[in-house]
């Protein structure tokens, strides 16, 4: 089979973000979201590990699905938006996590 250079560099990735219960003691809540991650080329893959993690962020994340607010709302994605959700520990460990899979999946199978 012939390899195909794929002009989209954006791909949805399935995240579940684990947060504790508000109902039930001592337990954790799994909520999943889809992410966009952008696939980085080969020198910004090398540089990655040394980003903080507001610019890793800023980085992979090109989108997402499934980010509300408390009341069903959807939370629109933007850069100001994604610092701001980001700010929930939760939530910025599952999307950094998810992404080093990402691209190790992608490393893997290569």
């Amino acid at each position: 089979m012939a390899f195909v250079r794929k002009k989209t560099k954006v791909f949805p990735w399935k995240v579940s973000i684990a947060s504790p219960s508000s109902t039930v003691a001592g337990e954790l809540e799994t909520e999943e979201i889809t992410v966009k991650f952008k696939r980085l080329g080969g020198k910004e893959l090398a540089d990655f590990d040394k980003l903080s993690e507001d610019k890793a962020l800023e980085t992979a994340v090109q989108g997402w699905e499934g980010v509300t607010e408390e009341d069903g709302t959807d939370i629109p994605f933007n850069k100001k938006n994604l610092h701001e959700v980001a700010d929930d520990l939760a939530f910025r460990n599952a999307v950094i996590s998810a992404y080093k899979e990402f691209i190790q999946i992608g490393l893997v199978k290569n």
